[in-house]
């Protein structure tokens, strides 16, 4: 008896077995940052729709991906198909959970930006694990990762990917508030003062989802205010409500007293690292793709070369590029965006380079450069290894070769398993936490680094 497949199983095949002749031929970073998350939905005559999550991830995939990703589906399919790409769920019906418009409850969210959406973040390797973690505490509020909490620096989108949840639950028709540990605070100590904590409980410890932005912020806050906010993270938990925190460091390395950090780390933590090369290019295409700019792709590779920092400042380099030509009239080209960089391209004012993050690491554990390139592996020196190949990878967007090269000709697996290693360490917050923020507060306070940050 012949089984017959159904045209959304059909969509789904063909494109897997086109994936995996795009996948020999495309850039592995390109095929895992943009390919590795698509699915076949559906076939409509003689194309195949194609999803992916964002729609970023839709421009990038239209401008570069039409005619491979033609060829690889007529190649599966035995027959000639186009190949479109549209957002996941653009087809599909509203959330079971979802409710009319006029009936949802209001999410007590005042502080939402507009533009913070899933759709309009951008994912690239540094982000992959924090945007799929949010997504799911989105869809699937109390049921996994709870408490989740997202970590990293300025700029990288922590406040962006809490948003995002709070928005696609409301949308749900779910109950949500977003806060700040500041107004967090402020509000139960007024309602301790007014004796109004009733009227508090029933507004922070009631919603299906609960999103607290700045978590860090709880370690200058008084016993009394981690208490309250320790008993109402289990009032949360014991209705099923979700609980996400954004934080600029791992729970444990968060100095609050011992029931709270526990909480804090009892769920999932995930990080946001500062984009390397290949996730600074993505970034630079999405957002000459969201401007609609024509901006060439070597022009693209050019900024990417030469900005260094948090989402914002890459950002930042494009918008003054586009600036300049609009005022100027000129055309876009590399001398135009070298003008655009200005000192941040000046070799007045250098980068923070592989031997800068190499020094800066000795000095944190007291050890001469050479050591961490040297034979030493006993575990203070292989400690002191494992962050720098982190913070060369993360800062400098160096690849695993490269980094093995600088730090004494170490071969891939080495680097890959110290990458792995290190990222296990910040999940578990202390001394491998604490190094790294502190070996990145000194490459800051350099000169060079400073005016970096000024000129963006």
């Amino acid at each position: 008896m012949r089984c017959l497949l159904s045209p959304a199983d059909s969509a789904r095949r063909v494109w897997e077995a086109a994936l995996g002749r795009l996948q020999l031929q495309t850039p592995k970073t390109a095929f895992d940052t943009w390919l590795a998350g698509t699915v076949g939905e559906r076939l409509s005559g003689d194309t195949l729709i194609v999803s992916t999550p964002t729609s970023f991830g839709v421009a990038w995939l239209e401008r570069r991906m039409p005619e491979p990703a033609a060829t690889a589906a007529t190649a599966a399919a035995g027959r000639p198909l186009a190949v479109a790409f549209e957002i996941r769920g653009a087809q599909s019906a509203a959330p079971p959970a979802a409710q009319p418009a006029r009936d949802r409850a209001p999410a007590a969210a005042s502080g939402l930006l507009p533009g913070a959406t899933f759709a309009a973040f951008v994912q690239t390797p540094e982000n992959r694990l924090a945007l799929a973690a949010a997504l799911a505490a989105a869809r699937s509020p109390g049921a996994a990762y709870n408490p989740l909490l997202i970590y990293g620096g300025v700029g990288l989108g922590k406040s962006h990917l809490l948003q995002a949840v709070a928005r696609h639950a409301a949308d749900a028709g779910l109950s949500v508030l977003y806060t700040t540990t500041e107004d967090l605070t402020s509000a139960y100590l007024k309602a301790m003062r007014e004796k109004r904590t009733g009227a508090f409980r029933e507004r922070f410890w009631s919603p299906d989802v609960f999103l607290l932005d700045d978590a860090h912020a709880l370690a200058n806050k008084s016993g009394r205010v981690q208490e309250g906010l320790l008993h109402g993270l289990d009032t949360l938990r014991r209705k099923g409500s979700q609980i996400v925190l954004a934080s600029d460091r791992p729970a444990l390395a968060i100095p609050v007293e011992d029931r709270l950090r526990s909480r804090l780390a009892g769920g999932l933590q995930a990080d946001l690292s500062t984009p390397g090369l290949e996730s600074r290019l993505i970034l630079l295409t999405a957002f000459a793709s969201e401007a609609k700019a024509p901006v060439s792709d070597d022009v693209l590779e050019f900024l990417a070369e030469h900005t260094a920092g948090d989402v914002q400042i890459i950002k930042g380099s494009l918008t003054r590029l586009l600036a300049l030509a609009d005022l100027t009239g000129q055309a876009i080209t590399h001398d135009l965006a070298r003008q655009a960089l200005g000192a941040q391209f000046s070799p007045a004012h250098p980068q923070v380079s592989t031997e800068s993050i190499i020094a800066a690491v000795a000095r944190r554990y007291g050890a001469p450069a050479a050591t961490l390139a040297g034979p030493r592996r006993d575990k203070e020196t292989s400690a002191a290894r494992q962050v720098a190949m982190h913070l060369l990878h993360t800062l400098l967007g160096l690849s695993a070769e490269e980094i093995g090269a600088a730090l004494g000709g170490r071969d891939r697996t080495t680097i890959l398993y110290g990458l792995r290693r290190t990222a296990e360490r910040l999940q578990q917050g202390g001394d491998a936490a604490n190094a790294i923020l502190e070996i990145r507060a000194d490459l800051s306070a350099e000169p060079s680094l400073q005016d970096v940050s000024t000129s963006a």
